[in-house]
């Protein structure tokens, strides 16, 4: 109850004594008192005029006065509101139980106090049981009654209500926020320990959601982070809890389960959940959750711990196999920590010169002879010697340090690029563009600058793209493409066919390669009837080929699978079969023997 609140119950109880003993006076005293009585109707106009319900009543509970928001607030008019008791005419109730007003009005007039209610009362009026959320007191009048004052807190009390709900919900999804889902979850296991049963945490991060971010803006991302969090609650209990950990990472708590694998049942059912495509206005987009469990008390009994555990079960999926869902073990411990030691060591990687290109040959299958190479980063680490990308291109990723890296490879593909163009062996080298690169202001112009550092001609280096990058059907994505052909370089378009890629993708972009991925060239089998493995490639190939661009098949491994490339006017291939990838002086090396693929099976 305000200060103010009370003071005015007070204020109004002694403008009522007074004014109900002026009327009591004979005509003489009236006379005497009539400025005192002016004063006193100016002071009732006020009342009259008083945002809040004022109702004056006897001694006994009757009711003897109305002022016109009492009547807006109870249903009555002051005519038929007078001599009813106070139980009669408010029907008021305290956290969900009726209120005897009447007893409040004898009580308050038996101490003498102004008496205070305590918050959460609720009037229904009379008629159409409108509910009112107000605050009351009661202020005695000097040996002739009370008065109630009601104030209408509706208003107030619904923004605290939104002011508590932001405090604890995320404001995009509606979701609890981190700190409303440690409060439930420190409940849950309070519970779980009296009665013995298991709890589980699923840490759940979208795939690829930094590129929808990067490429069409966070008010789509946005949406595609509303859209999920309704897909996950279609997945879960009502006695479960999602929230939003942050970003585009979800944290849900898994209450009344019966065994360990009811978690990764429902794991697996929000990983089906995502799998239709989403779709935000004129993009349908495809989009991946990896997602970490751990279980209580098996992997842990500790709030912290258990979500820490399903964050590295979920970083271990992410890396392993994206789009799927891992249960944390022992192990991943020791991987968190060499997790964190390669996060430091990266950052001093570049700068340190650190990391070096190895190339893969790429062979002519039409000329049997190098016409150019796949640029690969390592990192030559001082102490773990050669560290091999998916031990660490997943961390730069994440930190963005695959941006400044990036720069670094492409100036050092075209400085490479330049020494065999002055050797006079002139090689097309290929270097993977990630999407946070892609997506980079002025990307273009950043690889102007460096082909004209370089002084390469911009036709030595092909950048390879993801196709999944133009799934996003980002506005900019086919200008920033021109603005690569603008220089000279070379497109080639890599994990054709592996996702929703299309024809309608190739016909739209300025691409002048298309890469068949190792899954393809794996199905390749020479002597197996009972399928036509090769089906796809074919088709690609034919496509492609129709389309005037040329095809390069990753992922050789054995002479089955060259010697079907080959019967598949396939343009170029490379893989372990053909060589891994070397330094710059091997490559030179391959390049001046003569026997280099003597002995290659190149007919079926």
């Amino acid at each position: 109850m305000s200060t103010a609140l009370w003071l005015l119950g007070a204020l109004c109880g002694a403008l009522l004594a007074s004014h109900w003993r002026m009327a009591r006076l004979g005509q003489r005293q009236r006379l005497r008192g009539a400025v005192r009585q002016r004063d006193l109707d100016d002071a009732l106009a006020l009342l009259q005029a008083l945002p809040a319900a004022v109702i004056g009543t006897d001694q006994h509970g009757a009711v003897r006065y109305l002022n016109p928001r009492a009547e807006l607030m109870t249903g009555y008019a002051a005519g038929a509101g007078a001599g009813l008791s106070l139980a009669e005419l408010l029907t008021v109730y305290q956290d969900g139980v009726a209120v005897d007003a009447r007893q409040q009005i004898l009580d308050c007039v038996g101490s003498g106090d102004v008496l205070e209610a305590a918050r959460g009362a609720v009037l229904l009026r009379r008629g159409d049981g409108k509910r009112t959320d107000v605050q009351y007191c009661c202020a005695p009048l000097a040996r002739s009654g009370a008065v109630m004052l009601l104030q209408d807190v509706s208003a107030r009390r619904s923004a605290e209500a939104h002011l508590e709900f932001i405090a604890h919900h995320d404001g995009l999804t509606g979701l609890p926020n981190r700190l409303h889902f440690q409060i439930r979850f420190e409940h849950a296991i309070a519970y779980a320990r009296r009665h013995r049963s298991l709890l589980a945490v699923l840490f759940v991060d979208l795939d690829r959601f930094k590129c929808i971010n990067d490429s069409l803006g966070h008010d789509v991302g946005d949406q595609v982070l509303a859209q999920f969090a309704q897909r996950v609650l279609q997945c879960v209990r009502k006695v479960d809890t999602v929230a939003r950990q942050g970003g585009d990472e979800f944290i849900i708590l898994l209450t009344e389960m019966r065994t360990p694998q009811d978690a990764e049942r429902v794991a697996e059912k929000i990983a089906g959940a995502v799998k239709p495509p989403f779709v935000i206005g004129e993009y349908s987009l495809s989009v991946r959750a990896s997602i970490g469990v751990a279980i209580y008390p098996e992997d842990d009994d500790d709030v912290n711990q258990l979500i820490e555990k399903a964050d590295m079960a979920m970083y271990v999926a992410k890396r392993q196999a994206p789009g799927s869902c891992v249960r944390y073990a022992p192990n991943m411990q020791t991987q968190s920590y060499s997790r964190a030691i390669l996060d430091t060591e990266l950052r001093h990687a570049l700068e340190r010169q650190e990391f070096v290109l190895y190339y893969q040959p790429r062979l002519d299958l039409r000329a049997q002879r190098i016409t150019g190479v796949k640029a690969l980063l390592r990192w030559r680490h001082p102490t773990l010697g050669l560290v091999m990308p998916p031990d660490f291109l997943p961390v730069l990723e994440e930190r963005a340090l695959i941006l400044p890296v990036g720069a670094w490879v492409m100036a050092e593909a075209a400085a490479q690029a330049r020494r065999w163009i002055d050797q006079g062996q002139p090689l097309t080298v290929s270097v993977n563009l990630s999407p946070r690169q892609f997506y980079q202001t002025d990307i273009a112009r950043s690889f102007g600058a460096i082909l004209d550092a370089a002084g390469v001609p911009g036709r030595y280096i092909e950048l390879e793209i993801a196709a999944g990058i133009l799934i996003d059907k980002n506005q900019n994505c086919e200008t920033i493409l021109r603005q690569f052909k603008q220089l000279g370089m070379g497109i080639s378009i890599s994990d054709f066919g592996t996702g929703d890629t299309s024809l309608s993708y190739l016909k739209r972009f300025p691409a002048d390669v298309v890469k068949i991925e190792k899954c393809f060239i794996d199905d390749l089998r020479r002597h197996d009837v009972l399928a036509d493995h090769g089906a796809m490639v074919r088709a690609i190939v034919a496509m492609a080929h129709t389309m005037k661009m040329r095809v390069i098949a990753g992922g050789v491994e054995t002479a089955d699978q060259l010697a079907q490339l080959v019967a598949m006017e396939c343009d170029e291939a490379f893989g372990f079969y053909l060589s891994r990838a070397v330094s710059p002086a091997e490559i030179d090396s391959l390049i001046k023997s003569s026997t280099s693929w003597v002995g290659l099976s190149w007919e079926v």
